[in-house]
């Protein structure tokens, strides 16, 4: 979904359709494990940048003026962040004819049926 049709205050959605099955259900119902586990993951690999930037400036700063103390810091390392595609799907935009809206759904060969999340036609 795009950003910009997908949050629009003109045309606020409080329901999607699943674009695979074509059932209606709240927007928070379609974040699976995997999606979450990955945010979780990102969010954790950006807090490790930030602390590293933040710790290796402080150290610079401390190990620049003549005294006594010494800053060290180990960088925290990043964790491993998994796909979520399977090697045999391709990732394809349709768009709605009806309400214009785009989606990128992974379509996978013999899938028969897509569906706009956003007003459920089968595309």
């Amino acid at each position: 979904m795009q950003a910009g049709e997908y949050q629009n205050d003109e045309e606020p959605f409080s329901e999607l359709f699943c674009p695979y099955c074509g059932l209606s259900k709240e927007k928070a119902s379609f974040y699976s494990e995997d999606v979450i586990e990955k945010a979780r993951e990102l969010a954790t690999n950006y807090a490790i940048e930030e602390l590293n930037k933040a710790f290796g400036k402080m150290a610079k700063s401390i190990n620049r003026k003549k005294g006594i103390i010494k800053m060290t810091y180990k960088p925290l390392k990043k964790v491993n962040v998994r796909e979520l595609k399977e090697k045999d799907t391709q990732e394809v935009e349709f768009q709605c004819t009806i309400c214009n809206h785009h989606t990128k759904v992974l379509y996978c060969a013999g899938a028969s049926k897509i569906f706009c999340p956003y007003c459920g036609l089968d595309l």
